[in-house]
């Protein structure tokens, strides 16, 4: 009786963070931790010369410019 109560918490759960959770967030948080965990792991001196990387906006403008 309490595992399935458990299981049917969890599904409830789920279906929420389903529907609560849109693919431009998702997408975007992962694109973001990406960039500032490349932004990390360079030394101060590696980022002297190379240009700031984009953030996500920045990103999708670039890719619509691309395919026009």
């Amino acid at each position: 009786m309490m595992i399935r109560f458990a299981v049917s918490l969890l599904f409830v759960l789920w279906l929420q963070l389903l529907s609560g959770c849109s693919v431009k967030h998702v997408t975007t948080g992962i694109y973001e931790g990406f960039r500032v965990q490349n932004d990390l792991q360079s030394s101060p001196a590696e980022r002297v010369g190379r240009p700031e990387s984009p953030d996500y906006g920045q990103y999708e403008q670039m890719k619509k410019e691309q395919n026009y």
